[in-house]
């Protein structure tokens, strides 16, 4: 090889060394997804290696617990949670994480979040809509606290048949750093349980054992 294309060779290979380097940053949250070829399709997993849990020893066991991991860095999971009614909507854990697109190449401006990481009014309103479909209210949403902070609830009744809650949490990066380990830059949690035979206080009680694995 001449020296000239010796230099050309060699350039294309520094070049290509760093297109790949671009590609594969350190900031992704789940690299071995990308070869798996589960990005963009709910796979199930096992609920003890989800990475959000309710840990106070009376709380229910999770029946079931599925991800969905997106080209934007999100990390979702839901765990399927038991129910002892028959009123519409399911007993659910849901928790998404927020890390960003694995790459520059990923970013999608256009593409929309999977996971709820703002409860503005009509926000709320819309989720309260599709975890508790035609159940009635009870007050306006009040404000408690667990381990990562504030989050708000709203009690509601099937008159005859259910008592139950809906919890939301939103924590950015600042309150999830304090967790230790590769935080996200946020992450939205929400918990709706029904019950025949429990009051909403005893329901809500389990949202204050919030526990995150980051």
């Amino acid at each position: 090889m001449t020296p000239i294309l010796h230099r050309i060779a060699r350039a294309s290979a520094v070049a290509a060394a760093l297109l790949t380097s671009a590609c594969v940053t350190t900031s992704d949250p789940y690299p071995a997804a990308a070869v798996s070829g589960d990005i963009g399709r709910w796979v199930p997993v096992e609920p003890g290696r989800a990475r959000v849990a309710l840990a106070a020893p009376d709380a229910a066991e999770p029946l079931a617990a599925r991800e969905l991991r997106t080209s934007q860095g999100e990390l979702v999971q839901t765990l399927t949670l038991p129910n002892n009614t028959a009123v519409p909507g399911d007993n659910e854990l849901v928790v998404a994480f927020d890390h960003g697109p694995a790459s520059i190449f990923q970013a999608d401006v256009h593409a929309a979040k999977v996971g709820r990481y703002a409860m503005e009014p009509a926000s709320l309103n819309r989720l309260i809509g599709e975890m508790l479909p035609r159940a009635v209210l009870q007050g306006e949403p009040q404000i408690r606290k667990n381990g990562y902070g504030l989050y708000g609830y709203v009690s509601a009744d099937y008159p005859g048949q259910a008592k139950c809650v809906l919890a939301w949490q939103v924590l950015d990066g600042t309150d999830l750093s304090q967790a230790g380990g590769g935080a996200p830059r946020r992450a939205g949690i929400q918990m709706r349980v029904c019950d025949a035979r429990a009051q909403p206080a005893e329901l809500i009680a389990a949202f204050d054992s919030l526990r995150l694995d980051l």
